[in-house]
């Protein structure tokens, strides 16, 4: 069911958001440091916009952006309550207590542009992020099989939707921060890659900086991918896979 979410149209339509937040918070960053020049962290500075790039290719539109910000706050706490030596029952004011109730924050919000999306793709809206091209999904094969008689799809509740989705953010957040982290520290000490990293850039993009990347683009950016993989060898920021689970996925 949930293939249709990662096609190559797909995957074309959350580039496209991803390139304009990522200039989004680019332009910020500079515009901060030409007020102070003087070095920062970059962790949380990198989470938020990770994060605001992570909703909105998920939900889109149907979550507003103040939700994200806050959302990016509440799941700073999910993230220290997985530290090992924390406190293991739900007690108020322990980490873990504080950890659930970021979580129904973030759920209320979820559920929300899922419910959202429903009544947008049903009114005839055009699929612009993965939430909706789910919901488009469903509301096909339904339609398919009023038409010919075969089994209706199974319908999911917006608790279920927006689960999945935390589940994903669970997945994209610290281990994505961090990888783009450690990819910008390698660059910085490598002038040499980065010089040409952008011959790359200059020779797929025409000089043209302007316009948003595609995917056609990103097909032309070897060198790019290779640099890419280099980094995430160095320094992975997951650096540990259950064998379990990789007997499972081969026996399939």
């Amino acid at each position: 069911m949930l293939n249709i979410l990662f096609t190559r149209k797909a995957l074309a339509i959350y580039l496209e958001m991803q390139d304009r937040i990522a200039r989004e918070h680019f332009a910020e960053w500079l515009a901060e440091a030409a007020k102070d020049p003087q070095p920062k962290t970059i962790m949380h500075t990198v989470r938020h916009m990770n994060m605001h790039s992570s909703l909105r290719v998920f939900c889109g539109n149907h979550i507003p952006r103040d939700a994200i910000f806050k959302i990016s706050d509440e799941y700073w706490k999910i993230t220290k309550a997985l530290e090992l030596v924390n406190f293991p029952l739900a007690v108020p004011g322990t980490k873990v207590w504080g950890a659930i109730q970021s979580r129904k924050a973030a759920m209320r919000f979820l559920e929300d542009a899922c419910a959202k999306s429903k009544v947008y793709v049903a009114a005839g809206g055009e699929v612009h992020c993965m939430i909706d091209a789910w919901v488009k999904d469903v509301l096909d094969a339904k339609e398919k099989a009023a038409g010919d008689g075969s089994k209706p799809p199974r319908e999911f509740s917006d608790r279920e939707m927006a689960l999945v989705v935390l589940s994903f953010l669970f997945a994209s957040q610290d281990a994505m921060s961090s990888g783009v982290i450690f990819m910008f520290q390698h660059l910085a000490d490598h002038p040499e890659i980065l010089a040409k990293v952008r011959e790359e850039q200059d020779r797929v993009r025409a000089g043209n900086y302007q316009s948003p990347v595609t995917l056609e683009m990103i097909d032309n950016m070897p060198y790019l991918r290779a640099v890419i993989k280099e980094s995430l060898r160095l320094r992975p920021p997951v650096t540990m896979v259950d064998n379990c689970s990789i007997r499972n996925k081969s026996s399939d």
